[in-house]
C-alpha cells in the first residue's frame, strides 16, 4: 500500500497477528465508506421489532458501574469486554444478547427524518423508537449514529452550505464546520431526536464531522477552508477561532513557515470545533453517555505533519484533517470521550497489537512512524486520557478485504480484531455489520464463540459512565 501522502485519499491502516513494526498505513477505505447506502437499514426497511420487556423513557438512566470490586464490570479495558454489532436489528436481539452481544447500534438519517425543512417523518421516528425499545428490552445497551452526514437536500438552499477548497471546487457535503446557521438547523434535528427517542436511553453516541461518515473534511486531499465563512465571514461559528491567514492558500510561499504552522493547526481545530459543538449541545439536551469520535486510519503523524508544513501544505492526508495527535490534544472535552478506531484489522499480514512499552514512546518519536492505525491511535488516546473502542471494516468496504473478512483462521479479520481489542485495552468492539453474521458471509456462532472465549462466559451489559 502506498504512503499516506502519496495516496491523497483517506483509507485505514491497521492489522492483526504478532507484534512488529512495519510500513505506514494508507487511508483508501474511508472513500469507500463515503459511498455507503444513505438508508440506515442497509438493505431495505427495518423489520418490525419484537415486543420489548421495557419501554424506553428519558427517566430510564443507564446503570453506572457497580461499587463492589469483586463484581467484574464490562467495558473497562479488560475482560469482560463489551461486544457489539453495527446496524443491529430488533428481531435478533434476544438471541444475540443471550450469546454475549450486549451492545447494539442503530443509525439515523437526517435526510429521512427531516425530508423537508421543519417537517419530521413521524412514522420513521416511530420505527426507530420501537427498535430502540426492543433492543433495550433484550438487555442491550444501544449506541446511536446521528446520521448528520446523510444530509437533506433542502439544506443546500442556504448560502455557504458547501465547502470550497483552494482551487474553488465545491464539496458535495454539508459544511457544519464553518457555518453557524447550518449548525442551528442541525440542532433542531438533534433536539427532535431527543424528543422522540430520549438521548438518555443511549449508552453512546457516534460523532462525525457532518461532511463525512467520520471526523474528516471532504475527501480528495485538498484544503476545504475557502468558503466565505472560513475566510472570517459573518456566519463563522463563535467558538471557531478566526482564520489566522485569510486569503492565503496552501502552496503559497510568500509567508513564513511559522504562519503556515498556525494556519494548519487552525484548520485541524475546525474538526475539534464541530465535534465540541455536538458534545455541548447533546449534553445540554440531557445525554450522559459516551461520545465515540469516529477516527479512521493512522493519519498524518508528527514528523510527517512537520514535513507537510515545511512544504507549505501539499495535497494529501493533512487536507482531510486526519492529524490525530493535534486533533485529540485540542478536543475541548475529554471526559467520557472514546477514541473510536474505525479501521481495526484492515491490513492482512501487518501486526497491529499494542505492547506494554508503547506508553513510554513519545508521540514524535521516529519509532511511531511505522505503527499502524490501531496501535498509533491507542498511543494518542493514552496521551490524553481517553477511552478506546472500535470496529472492523465492513463487507465490501473495500472489496479487496473480503477474503480477509471471511478468513476463519487466527489471522483473519474477526480474530485479529479481537486480538487488537485485548492488547490495546479497548472497552470492546463492534462487528461490522450484523447482517453479515446471519446471511452466510461469516458465522454468528463463530463471533459468539470468540465472545465466550474472551469473556469466559461472563457477559454483563456494560455500565454507563461514572
Amino acid at each position: 500500500m502506498k504512503n499516506l501522502v502519496d495516496r491523497y485519499v483517506i483509507g485505514v491502516g491497521t492489522l492483526a497477528g504478532l507484534i512488529a513494526v512495519l510500513v505506514v498505513v494508507g487511508l483508501g477505505m474511508v472513500l469507500a465508506r463515503a459511498g455507503e447506502d444513505p438508508e440506515p437499514g442497509r438493505g431495505g426497511p427495518v423489520p418490525a421489532p419484537a415486543p420489548a420487556a421495557t419501554s424506553p423513557s428519558p427517566d430510564a438512566a443507564i446503570d453506572t458501574p457497580a461499587e463492589s470490586p469483586d463484581v467484574p464490570v464490562a467495558g473497562t479495558g479488560t475482560a469482560p469486554f463489551a461486544f457489539g454489532t453495527l446496524e443491529t436489528q430488533a428481531e435478533r436481539a434476544a438471541t444475540e444478547s443471550a450469546r454475549g452481544i450486549k451492545v447494539a447500534m442503530i443509525e439515523l438519517s437526517w435526510s429521512a427524518y427531516e425530508p423537508a425543512e421543519d417537517r419530521f417523518d413521524e412514522a420513521y421516528a416511530r420505527r426507530f423508537r420501537d427498535r430502540l425499545q426492543a433492543l433495550r428490552g433484550a438487555g442491550m445497551r444501544v449506541t446511536l449514529g446521528l446520521g448528520l452526514h446523510y444530509t437533506p437536500g433542502w439544506i443546500f438552499q442556504y448560502p455557504d452550505s458547501r465547502f470550497v477548497d483552494q482551487r474553488g471546487v465545491r464539496s458535495s457535503s454539508v459544511n457544519l464546520i464553518f457555518n453557524q446557521r447550518l449548525r442551528g438547523k442541525a440542532e433542531r434535528y438533534l433536539a427532535r431526536i431527543d424528543r422522540d427517542l430520549g438521548l438518555r436511553n443511549f449508552w453512546a453516541v457516534r460523532l462525525n464531522s457532518g461532511a463525512h461518515p467520520e471526523v474528516l473534511y471532504p475527501p480528495g486531499g485538498s484544503y476545504w477552508a475557502f468558503d466565505r465563512n472560513a475566510q472570517n465571514g459573518p456566519d463563522l461559528p463563535p467558538t471557531m477561532a478566526a482564520n489566522p491567514r485569510p486569503g492565503w492558500k496552501p502552496g503559497d510561499r510568500s509567508i513564513p513557515a511559522r504562519d503556515v504552522q498556525r494556519w494548519a493547526d487552525w484548520y485541524v481545530r475546525g474538526l475539534d470545533d464541530v465535534v465540541g459543538w455536538q458534545m455541548r449541545f447533546l449534553t445540554a439536551l440531557g445525554f450522559t453517555g459516551y461520545f465515540q469520535i469516529l477516527t479512521p486510519g493512522a493519519g498524518t503523524k508528527p514528523r510527517a505533519y512537520a514535513r507537510d508544513v515545511a512544504a507549505y501544505l501539499p495535497d494529501g492526508v493533512t487536507g482531510v484533517g486526519a492529524v490525530w495527535h493535534k486533533f485529540y490534544a485540542n478536543l475541548p472535552q475529554k471526559h467520557n470521550v472514546v477514541a473510536y478506531v474505525t479501521s481495526m484489522a484492515d491490513e492482512p499480514g501487518r501486526p497491529n497489537l499494542c505492547t506494554p512499552g508503547d506508553r513510554a514512546v513519545p508521540l514524535a518519536d521516529p519509532r511511531v512512524d511505522n505503527w499502524p492505525a490501531t496501535r498509533w491511535l491507542t498511543r494518542v488516546a493514552r496521551e490524553y486520557g481517553l477511552l478506546l473502542n472500535g470496529e472492523n471494516p465492513g463487507w465490501n468496504i473495500p472489496s479487496r478485504l473480503n477474503a480477509h473478512y471471511t478468513d476463519t483462521s487466527d489471522a483473519g479479520m474477526m480474530a485479529s480484531t479481537v486480538h487488537e481489542m485485548i492488547s490495546c485495552g479497548f472497552q470492546g468492539m463492534y462487528w461490522a455489520h450484523e447482517a453479515q453474521l446471519w446471511d452466510g458471509t461469516v458465522s454468528f456462532d463463530r463471533y459468539a464463540d470468540w465472545i465466550s472465549k474472551t469473556n469466559g462466559g461472563h457477559n454483563p451489559a456494560p455500565p454507563g459512565p461514572m
